[in-house]
C-alpha cells in the first residue's frame, strides 16, 4: 500500500492510502481524543461494514491499520501501543539479547514454568470447568508476560502477573484472565506473548535459559512480521519467518503456524 500524510489541523491527522486495488482511501486520525474512531472515507467498497465481503473487510482493516502506522512514524504524535512498533519490538530483541544469562532466568523463569505447565497454570488462576463461562474444560491458548525498557535498551522491570488467554472447541472466543499490567511512562513496554508448550521440552533439545531466550525472541521477531501483514505489507525479509507472533490480524494467519 501507499501511504501519505496529507495535513494536521486541529489535532486531525489526514492520510491518504492507496490499497493494492488502486482505490483511494481518507483517513482522518483525531490526536487530541485517542477513544474517538477514525474516520475512514473511500467511494469503492459498500460503507456498510455488514454489506462487505470477508476480502473487502479485511482490506479495509489493512488500510485503517497502515494510515494510523504512517501518523505514528511521520508526526511527532504518538498513535500506536509500543507493542505495534516494529522500531520498540525491535528494542525489545535487543534488551532480551543482552540480559546476563542469571538475570534472564530471574526475570522469566516464572513465565517459563506458566508455559510448560498449563494445568499449573490454570488452577492458580482459578480457570476450571466450574467457574468458565462455556461448557467443556477450558484450554490455557496464550499466555502474555510483559516487561519494561528504558531508553538505553536495558530490562529494568518485569511486570508482576500473566495475562492469560483461555478457550475450548466449544467456546465462540477467547476469555482472559489476569492482570494488563503496564510500564510507567518513561519506559516502553514490550510484551511477548505465547502459547503454551504442548509438551514439557527435553533436556536433549531444549537447554533452559538460552532456548527460552530464543523462544521469546522469535515470538517478538513474529509480532513483527504481523505488524505488516495486519496493515497489508510484505514484512521486511528478516521478519518473515514462521510461528506464532500476535495471535490474530488482518490476514490469513494459519499459513504462519508450522504445527498446525
Amino acid at each position: 500500500m501507499k501511504a501519505e500524510i496529507i495535513g494536521t489541523e486541529d489535532g486531525i491527522i489526514g492520510v491518504k492510502v492507496i490499497d493494492p486495488r488502486g482505490n483511494q482511501h481518507l483517513v482522518e486520525i483525531d490526536v487530541e481524543d485517542e477513544d474517538s474512531e477514525d474516520l475512514h472515507a473511500q467511494e469503492s467498497y459498500p460503507l456498510d461494514a455488514s454489506k462487505r465481503t470477508q476480502e473487502q473487510e479485511r482490506l479495509m482493516n489493512q488500510v485503517a491499520a497502515r494510515a494510523r502506522f504512517e501518523a505514528h512514524t511521520q508526526t511527532e504524535y504518538e498513535i500506536l501501543r509500543d507493542g505495534w512498533d516494529p522500531r520498540q519490538l525491535r528494542r525489545g530483541i535487543d534488551a532480551l539479547e543482552n540480559m546476563p544469562a542469571e538475570e534472564f532466568d530471574e526475570a522469566f523463569r516464572e513465565y517459563y514454568h506458566a508455559l510448560i505447565n498449563p494445568e499449573k497454570t490454570k488452577e492458580e488462576y482459578g480457570i476450571t470447568k466450574d467457574s468458565v463461562e462455556f461448557p467443556g474444560e477450558p484450554q490455557v491458548s496464550l499466555i502474555m508476560k510483559g516487561f519494561c525498557i528504558d531508553e538505553s535498551n536495558k530490562v529494568v522491570n518485569v511486570l508482576s502477573d500473566f495475562c492469560i488467554y483461555y478457550s475450548n472447541e466449544n467456546a465462540e472466543m477467547n476469555y482472559t484472565t489476569g492482570t494488563f499490567a503496564s510500564c510507567s511512562d518513561n519506559l516502553t513496554q514490550i510484551t511477548p506473548m505465547i502459547p503454551p508448550f504442548k509438551e514439557p521440552p527435553g533436556d536433549d533439545d531444549f537447554v533452559y535459559p538460552e532456548d527460552f531466550r530464543g523462544f521469546m525472541i522469535h515470538n517478538l521477531i513474529c509480532q513483527i512480521r504481523d505488524i505488516y501483514l495486519n496493515m497489508g505489507e510484505d514484512p521486511p525479509e528478516q521478519y518473515n519467518i514462521q510461528g506464532f507472533g500476535k495471535g490474530t490480524g488482518n490476514f490469513d494467519y494459519d499459513q504462519y503456524l508450522p504445527w498446525e
